[in-house]
């Protein structure tokens, strides 16, 4: 009888647990949203998510409440179960379970998450071989420079024990956070942290060094992404913020110094500039289905307009779409969140488009393969010119945004400040709005799963959303 006890409480270990939408924006080529979005965005349920205090500088206390910019939640299916794995303002990693909304464990890192975790499975015994790895602010009541930096966290999904966390050190950037979800390849998972070092290191706690009070986990490489001759345009401002995107083994990452790096994920694999256009590159790339990568650029450091680029793996620029200047908020323009596609889904338009949202508030819609004839755009530098995508639509937004749509097919997701809109693209490349959620701020980005939306807002709340 006691065994058999014993064998009931461990039927959740035993259950099949796979990853649905297992990293930010899907997988390593940051390109997909979910199976299934809704036809409308009617309130289902919505779950508190807490607050949390949070320090910028040395003295300014803040707090934040919700999910925030990227905080996208994961799909994780157990079973004929799902749940959700969700980043918060709080301090916490949530588990909850998708049908209703139940938290099933929460624990705290010990600063704001802004970013969204990203589910391994590295093996070994059951409590420990499901591992999320949480990036995070830096850790409140410390010190940004002269005090420990635990942003980086290994956390049992099954349990929510923490196993390892890693103390990003100080340099000559201002942050030691990790905004960013790291890629895995193999054994080996990989991140830039906003200390400016592309970091390689195995998520397995086996494979940990102990501490005494939580283990370090086992580092192979880091990988320095800014240069001394930034320090004069870029001062301190030299992080890391985007997630990496992989192209067979490399990773590329969007530096904030205005540089795509591509980066070996081996011991021996070396790191190249391949693209230098400028500007602050916060967003993450998804890759194309012809094999490019789409590139948000802030305005910021640079003369001209921020925008998109799209460009080959090698670096050849093949277009760049300029987005309006705007002072909002603590931004003056360009792209803070990254564009989408929509070539992983069956529907009956082209799976050539992709659309980004500026923090203007204008959402745009366009075909990635086609140019438009004789048009050519000033670049962020305004050294150089180059050809502009063909525009299909535009709509205009209530508010700005740094969230990044879901292109899901022929229907397009949006949160902004004050709310979130649900397009259908028609055959002739028309945004027709079918429903709208007023209220809420959505800076973070969703995830669709089965017709519901799940989304976090800066209200302290997730939320799921459906007909």
């Amino acid at each position: 009888m006691k065994l058999f006890f014993f064998l009931l409480a461990c039927l959740p270990l035993f259950a099949q647990i796979k990853p649905l939408v297992g990293t930010y924006l899907g997988d390593n080529q940051r390109n997909y949203y979910g199976n299934q979005a809704p036809s409308k965005l009617r309130i289902k349920w919505k779950t508190p998510l807490g607050s949390g205090r949070t320090m910028f500088g040395t003295g300014d206390v803040r707090m934040w409440k919700g999910a925030g910019w990227t905080g996208q939640p994961l799909v994780i299916q157990e079973g004929n179960e799902l749940y959700l794995i969700q980043g918060t303002l709080s301090h916490h990693v949530k588990k909850i379970r998708a049908r209703d909304g139940k938290v099933i464990w929460s624990t705290s890192v010990g600063d704001v998450i802004k970013g969204t975790p990203t589910f391994v499975d590295v093996g070994g015994p059951a409590a420990t071989r499901y591992t999320l790895i949480v990036g995070s602010r830096s850790g409140f009541g410390q010190h940004w420079r002269t005090g420990t930096a635990y942003s980086l966290h290994g956390i049992s999904y099954t349990t929510g024990q923490k196993l390892w966390a890693h103390n990003s050190r100080a340099t000559a950037s201002n942050s030691r956070d990790c905004d960013a979800s790291a890629v895995i390849v193999g054994s080996k998972a990989a991140i830039p942290l906003e200390n400016g070092y592309f970091t390689v290191f195995s998520p397995d706690v086996r494979n940990a060094k102990k501490g005494v009070a939580l283990s370090t986990p086992e580092i192979s490489k880091q990988t320095q992404l800014f240069k001394n001759s930034d320090f004069e345009l870029y001062r301190s401002e030299l992080c890391c913020e985007s997630s990496p995107t992989m192209v067979g083994s490399t990773a590329f990452v969007a530096a904030g110094v205005g540089r795509v790096y591509g980066c070996g994920m081996g011991f021996f694999g070396g790191t190249s500039t391949k693209l230098e256009i400028g500007g602050d590159l916060n967003g993450t790339m998804p890759l194309t289905n012809d094999k490019h990568l789409l590139l948000g650029i802030e305005k910021q450091f640079i003369p001209g307009q921020g925008g998109v680029v799209k460009f080959s793996t090698g670096g050849k620029v093949k277009w760049f779409h300029p987005l309006p200047d705007r002072k909002w908020y603590t931004w003056n323009g360009g792209l803070v969140g990254s564009p989408a596609v929509n070539h992983r889904y069956s529907s009956t338009v082209s799976k050539d488009l992709a659309c980004f949202v500026g923090v203007d508030g204008n959402l745009t819609l366009v075909n990635h393969k086609k140019l438009e004839p004789g048009v050519m755009n000033w670049g962020p530098r305004r050294k150089k010119q180059y050809p502009a995508p063909l525009v299909l639509d535009r709509v205009k937004l209530p508010q700005g945004s740094i969230s990044t749509p879901l292109f899901v097919g022929d229907k397009i997701v949006i949160g902004y400040d004050n709310g979130m809109d649900l397009y259908q693209v028609t055959r002739a490349g028309k945004m027709v709005r079918l429903d709208r959620l007023s209220g809420p701020m959505f800076d973070a980005t969703p995830v669709v799963w089965n017709g519901c939306v799940y989304a976090g807002s800066k209200d302290g709340y997730l939320y799921c959303l459906g007909k």
